[in-house]
């Protein structure tokens, strides 16, 4: 018989909030394959388990990784794959060996817990009843700029992980992009010196700035887009008529969607036949 892949999750921060199945599974297991084994070490430490069942998986040697892994798993070895902190495969390496798991036939159970994640939406003040998951942002200031604007356009909610050489910069460029939105951030979520902020982009950069709190890992939400309030006499049709006749049919559209929500592809094509432009 073939063995059996345990995704595992660990703490974020606080050693404590391990749970009891994580920590026998841990204990059990033959091999612990982890991100970093110096910070698993540690972990491991703290549990009593011994620390000679590692074997290091990330992103530099997956590949050759996943290959020994799935070796022994085949032989009848049950493994456990966990990573920096949280749940495995969120932004993190060993989605490859999941998947070859699935593709041959070996068992794989996850042993669920803590994720930055759902810890951040646990405690979050702003309305996140969808959220689009981003993980961690672009390093390159050129691709991170367009993924900022991009979710700043974007009418749901967004969760992304910052680092402290980042947070700055990226706050500036959300100040610009969505001036009114607001964020709720926690910083090294369940350490010792764990905080948690809320308010536009601006406000929290200074914030951050005036306690010299720019250190730690950042865990971020932007809220959703709050709809303009509308007026009960206004009449979209009405409306859509007069931007055309100021506007382009693009720009019109972009307008529609601001004040009532939706797509701007649709009222693109109404805005075109309102125009006249399609005859």
């Amino acid at each position: 018989m073939t063995g059996c892949l345990h995704v595992v999750a660990t703490p974020i921060g606080n050693l404590d909030d391990i749970t009891c199945r994580a920590a026998r599974v841990l204990a059990e297991v033959a091999t612990i394959a982890a991100e970093d084994t110096r910070r698993t070490t540690i972990l491991l430490r703290h549990l009593g388990v011994p620390t000679e069942k590692l074997l290091a998986l990330h992103e530099h040697n997956e590949a050759q990784a996943t290959e020994r892994l799935l070796t022994r798993l085949r032989s009848g070895v049950d493994v456990a794959l966990v990573s920096d902190a949280g749940l495995p495969l969120i932004a993190d390496p060993g989605f490859a060996l999941v998947r070859r798991c699935w593709e041959q036939g070996i068992a794989v159970l996850p042993s669920p817990g803590v994720s930055a994640l759902t810890t951040l939406l646990s405690v979050c003040p702003l309305a996140a009843d969808r959220v689009r998951f981003v993980g961690f942002l672009p390093a390159k200031a050129a691709t991170r700029q367009r993924a900022l604007e991009a979710l700043c356009r974007s009418a749901s909610a967004a969760l992304f992980f910052e680092a402290p050489h980042r947070i700055e910069v990226s706050l500036v460029e959300i100040s610009e992009f969505a001036p009114q939105r607001r964020l709720f951030i926690g910083r090294e979520m369940t350490k010792q010196h764990e905080a948690y902020y809320c308010g536009d982009a601006s406000t929290l950069l200074a914030e951050l700035r005036s306690t010299d709190a720019i250190r730690g890992e950042f865990s971020c939400l932007l809220e959703s887009r709050r709809e303009a309030p509308r007026d009960r006499d206004l009449d979209g049709d009405h409306l859509l008529a007069a931007l055309v006749k100021e506007l382009p049919p693009s720009r019109a559209a972009r307008v529609m969607a601001e004040v009532f929500g939706g797509g701007k592809g649709d009222y693109y094509h109404q805005a075109i036949s309102a125009s006249g432009k399609d005859r």
